[in-house]
This record gives structure tokens, C-alpha cells and sequence, in this order.
């Protein structure tokens, strides 16, 4: 449980920092454009730069729960049960709650303090991070965390890193000793 635990904590949040801009620019160009693939070459080199350092200050903690709600899916989980798809799910709730907690933070910092801006940033900044621009980001966060809990655990899965069988209660009840077991 420990291993997976720490697989998701280590690789997780670099995961979803490497996708994340990536899926906001595809995601916010119109569908018609020719030039979002190129777009999305670009923003791989600006999302590897800049979000990781961000991606593992916000991200390690739901990371690891990520990692934590996965081991104990597949310690519970039937044998045949989808444990890439499920820790894609997990990933994906665990972002968008990451994404809920951030956006109450930042209300709460609206609320809480006042900053005098001109009025023309002002109406930059409601541009920028309400309507659809928002949805896109959310909606990338939320792609990001489930690509990343998609990839940790297909890479669990590689190295055979495993907690299946670890809640079995179908095991048989040990005999005392000296007693027949008929």
C-alpha cells in the first residue's frame, strides 16, 4: 500500500503538470483550427518548464490520496475488475475537488482582501478567470488528474506493484492445534 502510495505522491502531480497545459490549450481552441496541434507542441515545452514546481505544491497531497483510494480498490476489487480505468476515476474526483478547494481559496482571498487595480485589469481579470476560460482550466485539471492516475497505475500494474488479495476474508480459519479439522 506504501508503494503505491509513494508511486502516485512521485509521479502523479509531474504527470499531470506535463499534460495540463497542454489539454487547457487544445481544450480552449476552437474546434475548426489547424493550428491547435501545433499549439499543443508548444504548450508540452511551456507546460514542462513552468507547472511543475506549481503541480507538486497543489498536487502531491491529492497525489497521494489518489494513491492511497487506489491501493485500497485493488486490495478490495475482484480479480477481473478495471483497476487502470478505476484510478483514472479516483484521479479525476480527487483534481476536481483539488479544483473546488482552490476555487474557495480564492474566493476567500477576494473576500478577504482588497487590491486597487485599474478598471481595465480589473475587466481583464473577470475575463480571464470566469465564464469559459474557468471551465476549460477545470476542465483540464480534471483531465490532468485522470490521465495521471490512468499512467501511475498502468505503471503499478507494470512493475507489479500490487495490494490485490491484501482484504481477502475468504481464507480458511486456522485449526488449533491438537484438534481435527473434518
Amino acid at each position: 500500500m506504501l508503494g503505491l502510495i509513494a508511486l502516485f505522491a512521485a509521479f502523479g502531480p509531474a504527470i499531470g503538470g506535463a499534460v495540463f497545459v497542454p489539454l487547457a490549450f487544445l481544450l480552449e481552441a476552437p474546434l475548426a483550427a489547424g493550428a491547435a496541434v501545433h499549439i499543443g507542441w508548444i504548450a508540452t515545452l511551456i507546460g514542462h518548464a513552468l507547472t511543475m514546481i506549481p503541480a507538486y505544491i497543489v498536487g502531491i497531497g491529492p497525489a497521494a490520496a489518489a494513491g492511497l483510494v487506489y491501493a485500497l480498490w485493488d486490495a478490495a476489487a475482484p480479480e477481473r475488475a478495471p483497476r487502470a480505468l478505476a484510478a483514472a476515476i479516483i484521479g479525476g474526483v480527487l483534481s476536481y475537488g483539488l479544483y473546488r478547494w482552490l476555487a474557495a481559496l480564492g474566493a476567500s482571498f477576494e473576500e478577504n482582501f482588497s487590491v486597487e487595480v485599474s478598471a481595465t485589469a480589473v475587466d481583464w481579470i473577470d475575463r480571464a478567470f470566469s465564464g469559459e476560460f474557468d471551465a476549460t482550466l477545470r476542465n483540464a485539471l480534471v483531465a490532468s488528474g485522470a490521465v495521471a492516475g490512468l499512467v501511475c497505475a498502468m505503471a503499478a500494474n507494470l512493475i507489479g506493484l500490487t495490494t490485490r488479495g491484501g482484504l481477502a476474508t475468504d481464507r480458511p480459519a486456522l485449526t488449533p492445534p491438537g484438534s481435527s479439522s473434518r
